[in-house]
């Protein structure tokens, strides 16, 4: 083993303990619990279905695969990312080739020591992946042009396929490599000796009208594009906003006949000209035709855009089965083209190609509509996210934050690698193509000028896409990597180390490092935010000494240094301070990658991030594991989260039985459960409910990059740079990653306890836990139990029935269970007899009059039969005396004549958001003039109907905000028409007003202590007295609580029994012409009758 190969197995070492160190410290972020989360799914054999949102599928099933081997963990999901950064430099050994050997060492190392390469090999995100794919396809590529060996082939497809499985990254890599080799072929045509001149003309005159062609196609197709996508914002998922097709423009469709007439000419001259020679000595053509054939069924998206089509609308016929036909004309153009070619080549290659990617895509065949997601809509997807602009960043971006901040390295090498180029064009060593052997010649692939092209195709097409987001920058660094490796090990090759070994090189090579060094500390002082020679103060002095000092190091050390280079060359000088030089900027590499990988890895203080949880997430965890364990002996805990925190909240809940989210609309439900996560978003609503229930924590949850360096112009540039103290704290930040100068210079705060942008999140403890939270800060004081105080005790009396009527029993007068009462105009009182399944028809002195209904329930997708019921549970009286009953269970509304004869009915059970798709309606009221108002509990809202069931309207919606319901029951209006809810779970009463026709807005609200547990039968009623009142009865407080129109409680009674003045289960309520209250006790089977004391 020689120096070289232990030099490379060092290197490898020191990339797995890089790689591999500490995985499970940092917080997962936002992208990456998506990709944990769903991968978790996929291991717990609850299936993968692909969206182009979380890119390709590959990522998904190498970390299910890592959970099933190691168990499912914040490391464990790194691991594949891992083995992949390791094996990605790895590879690099198999470019030695063409890198030289000090070259491919360079390069390993710059893999190494990159930060990008660094962090984004410890991430859940598709990069690294990409980065070994890339490599692999590149190196088979290379060697299948010396050795024209299929086996290249076949690992160039299997490579394609896994890149295409894996990123949208995928089209670029291919675009780059398919522009360059058709450059590589059309510069093998141009140069060889054609036996037709017309041919060659005609070939020569195809070339440029292609091009022409499809550079008109594709700028105007992208300016429509985005012209077409302005304003539409960033969708969760390619559903939920969908943009249709761009439609085929002249200018497009000019193009793309310029591209074909340019490809025909360029094919007829090829052909006839060649013919069966092109299967035989041109590679680039053979590498054109598999990269081409291969990825062209892939690009459906764009042709179907172009022809108006939306190719994301995979469930609208009108879109998909044109962008299908669009799909299948392409696979069919593809094996054309391969069956011209070699057919028995290219059906195996095809199968290595697909057979992944359908494998990878329809999650081994248990997602078909995987291929339409795969097939077409990852390039769509992608392509309207360009319009999109996730994130925003400038077009500068990687030229003057990414690149510049962490790959400066690479950029230098890259930078000498041009210089190198055209040294070699210029100078007197070019060698003379002409002499060289053609079959040799045509079997060297050019390696390092494809480097060049990749690196500036890939700057150039990154910084003008419209999706700029950090992670990206991998792709540019990869390229500026190799070539800047091959430049440097070229530089380090032509270093004289037998003189740097000898003649006092190591005394001037320790003197170079210090003239560096004191020269550089020197100029700081003169470029800092105070110079020297500015006062006499003892700071002021200081400063100007250390000033003198740095000079005067550095012009000794100078002086030194031409003394004794008297026997040395100029260049070996230059050469001794290039090489000091590259080790400082390695240093100065390593120290970037280390810092943002294993110091400031939570923080948004790095630039190389975006989207980034704080450590405050892995805090909240750990407290929430630590009282799991201690009241549940396990993971048990109850615990309820929103839908700011939903990322990467739900991967860390994933083992936690009893987690709720809730989402944006937190509900009284909340109370129930003794931890609660709430991202600041919902705060003001989340807030009111936990009162001084909880205790509150708060933590940042996610970051952003200070960002600071939007909208720079010129101006604003130079005026940075030329005051020294913007000069001094742009150097803390860029050395140090220290913003208080920056701070002090803008006025700002850049603290991480204040810092913006960021997203703060809540974690609420329940005082009834609160003996295990004094870990947490919490007083002892604190934690004093404040004894419940009934606010309506004051005010509750003793208030016996006058009226009685009913008794358990199924004979006519009996009840069971009585829901509902309403009042007639003309006095009579009907009663929901819910598990009678009637109604029934009382005179005002309670003498039965009448009944009618039996039980039916409705089959699933039918209907019950008209006038029979499963648990009524509310009935209305309209003004012309029409007979309104809620069939709860039936999900429908009956209408009836005064005497029960069955009129019409509407309604079915539904979740829909149709008006007349019901779920468990339990309460109904009718306004003067005969308008129906439904309180359709399930669906949470209430709907207006005209007289004979006409949807005129709705309001309400799930929610805990003024306006939105949960558990709405009781109904009624006042006499100004306003409608009064009973908002069960939200525990209030609110008010809603009709500001015109049928559009009825909350105007009020007042909260009501009562309505606690959430059963069937605590479902409380409401009714609006002549004066004004609003008595609604507390089923399982077993009393009646009556306010003013103002909300302010006025009175109140009951409690539980079957006395006179008690209750089993209060729930209807009607107010009749003379001020009396008319109750239903569901438990005692009866309707009683109270007269309320007045005013007092």
């Amino acid at each position: 083993m020689n120096v070289e190969t232990l030099v490379f197995a060092g290197i490898l070492v020191a990339a797995v303990l890089t790689r591999f160190y500490s995985l499970e410290t940092r917080v997962m972020s936002h992208d990456e619990s998506l990709h944990t989360f769903y991968s978790f799914e996929l291991a717990e054999g609850r299936g993968y279905k692909h969206t182009p949102l979380m890119h390709g599928p590959l990522q998904f099933h190498l970390v299910a695969l890592s959970y099933f081997l190691f168990g499912d963990s914040d490391a464990s999901a790194r691991i594949p990312a891992a083995l992949a950064g390791v094996a990605a430099i790895g590879l690099v050994w198999v470019f030695r080739r063409w890198l030289g050997k000090i070259g491919v060492i360079v390069t390993a190392a710059l893999m190494l020591i990159s930060p990008f390469m660094l962090f984004y090999s410890r991430y859940v995100r598709n990069d690294a992946y990409v980065v070994l794919l890339g490599l692999l396809m590149f190196w088979a590529v290379f060697r299948y042009f010396e050795t024209r060996e299929n086996r290249w082939l076949y690992l160039l497809s299997v490579a394609m396929a896994l890149h295409f499985a894996t990123k949208e990254t995928s089209f670029l890599y291919a675009a780059q490599m398919l522009v360059f080799l058709a450059g590589l072929f059309a510069w093998r045509l141009y140069d060889e000796r054609w036996r037709s001149e017309g041919l060659r003309r005609l070939f020569l005159a195809g070339v440029p009208v292609a091009l022409l062609g499809t550079g008109f196609a594709l700028v105007t197709y992208f300016q429509d594009r985005s012209v077409a996508e302005a304003g539409v914002g960033q969708p969760l998922d390619p559903g939920a906003e969908l943009l249709p097709g761009i439609g085929l423009s002249p200018i497009i469709a000019a193009g793309a006949l310029l591209a074909i007439v340019g490809g025909i000419m360029i094919a007829v001259a090829v052909i006839r000209e060649y013919g069966r020679r092109l299967r035989t000595d041109f590679p680039a053509l053979d590498l054109l035709v598999i990269t081409g054939t291969l990825t062209l069924p892939l690009l459906s998206a764009i042709p179907a855009d172009f022809l108006g089509w939306d190719p994301l609308a995979y469930q609208d016929p009108a879109s998909f089965w044109p962008t299908l036909g669009v799909l299948l004309v392409l696979f069919a153009t593809s094996l054309a083209i391969g069956f011209a070619w070699d057919i028995r080549r290219w059906l195996p290659l095809a199968g290595a190609f697909f057979l992944p990617v359908f494998l990878f895509y329809t999650t081994l065949f248990t997602n078909p509509d995987g291929l339409a997601t795969g097939l077409v809509g990852s390039l769509g997807y992608w392509l309207v996210q360009q319009g999109v602009e996730r994130g925003s960043q400038p077009s500068y971006y990687y030229a003057l934050i990414q690149l510049p901040f962490y790959e400066f390295l690479p950029v230098i090498g890259g930078l000498m690698a041009l210089a190198f180029g055209v040294r070699s064009i210029r100078g007197p060593r070019k060698r003379d193509l002409s002499s060289e052997d053609p079959e040799q010649a045509s079997r060297k692939f050019p390696v390092i000028p494809f480097f060049g092209f990749w690196a500036i195709t890939s700057f150039l097409v990154y910084s003008f896409a419209g999706e700029r987001m950090p992670w990206l920058t991998v792709h540019i660094t990869l390229p500026l990597i190799f070539l800047g490796g091959w430049a440097i090990g070229r530089f380090l090759e032509s270093v004289n180390w037998s003189r740097m070994r000898n003649g006092k090189g190591w005394l001037l090579a320790a003197l170079t490092l210090v003239l560096i060094v004191s020269a550089a500390r020197a100029l700081g002082y003169l470029l800092g935010a105070e110079a020297p020679f500015q006062g006499s103060t003892l700071d002021e002095l200081r400063l100007t000494n250390g000033f003198l000092a740095a000079a005067g190091i550095a012009i000794g050390v100078g002086v030194a240094i031409v003394y004794l280079r008297r026997n040395w060359r100029l260049v070996n000088v230059r050469q001794m301070a290039g090489v000091i030089t590259l080790m400082i900027l390695g240093l100065l590499t390593l120290r970037t990658g280390l810092r943002a990988s294993f110091i400031n890895f939570n923080n948004a203080t790095e630039f190389l991030v975006y989207a980034h949880s704080a450590s405050g997430v892995k805090n909240v965890m750990d407290q929430i594991e630590d009282l799991s364990r201690r009241t549940t002996d396990g993971l048990s805990i109850k615990v309820a989260f929103d839908d700011d925190v939903s990322w990467p909240i739900n991967w860390y809940l994933r083992n936690y039985d009893q987690a709720l989210f809730y989402g944006p609309s937190p509900s009284r439900d909340l109370l129930n459960y003794p931890v609660v996560i709430a991202g600041d978003n919902n705060w003001a609503k989340v807030d009111p409910l936990m009162e001084d229930r909880y205790f509150s924590f708060e933590y940042i949850r996610m970051w952003w990059p200070m960002q600071d360096y939007f909208n720079l112009t010129p101006q604003k540039l130079g005026d940075a740079l030329t005051s020294p103290e913007m000069r001094g704290a742009l150097w803390d930040i860029w050395l140090n990653r220290d913003y208080e100068a920056y701070g002090k210079v803008t006025g700002g705060d850049y603290s991480l306890e204040n810092w913006s942008p960021s997203d703060r999140m809540r974690l609420y403890i329940r005082k009834d836990i609160s003996s295990l939270i004094w870990d947490y800060g919490v007083t002892p004081a604190q934690l004093v139990a404040e004894p419940y105080v009934d606010p309506y005790l004051d005010r509750i009396i003793t208030l016996p029935a006058g009226v009685q009527i009913g008794g358990p029993g199924l004979a006519p007068g009996q009840l069971s269970g009585p829901r509902g009462i309403a009042i007639a105009p003309n006095g009579e009182i009907y009663v929901a007899d819910a598990m009678n399944h009637r109604v029934q028809r009382f005179s005002a002195e309670g003498l039965v009059l009448g009944e009618w209904g039996s039980f039916a329930a409705a089959p699933e997708g039918g209907v019950a039969p008209t006038g029979t019921f499963n648990e009524p549970w509310d009935v209305a009286v309209g003004p012309d005396g029409t007979v309104y009953v809620a069939d709860t269970w039936n999900h429908r509304i009956q209408r009836f004549t005064a005497e029960g004869e069955f009129l019409s009915s509407f309604g079915s059970f539904g979740q829909t958001g149709e008006p007349t798709a019901f779920w468990g309606p339990r309460a109904i009221a009718v306004d003067a003039a005969g308008r129906l108002f439904v309180a359709d509990t399930g669906n949470k809202r209430v709907v207006i109907f005209d007289a004979d069931g006409n949807p005129l309207g709705e309001f309400g919606g799930f929610g805990l905000e003024l306006g939105g319901l949960d558990e709405p029951v009781g109904l009624d209006l006042d006499a100004e028409g306003r409608v009064y809810v009973a908002d069960t779970w939200n525990q209030r009463i609110q008010i809603f007003e009709e500001l015109d026709e049928g559009n009825f807005v909350a105007v009020d609200e007042w909260p009501v202590d009562g309505w606690l547990g959430q059963s069937l039968e605590n479902k409380p009623y409401l009714a609006v007295g002549g004066n004004g009142d609003v008595c609604v009865s507390d089923p399982e407080g077993y009393r009646i609580l009556c306010f003013d129109d103002e909300g302010e409680f006025r009175i109140g009674w009951g409690s539980f029994g079957g006395g006179d003045a008690q209750f089993g289960l209060p729930m209807g309520l009607a107010f009749a012409d003379s001020g009396t209250l008319w109750v239903t006790d569901g438990a005692n089977d009866r309707v009683m009758r109270f007269e309320l004391p007045g005013e007092e």
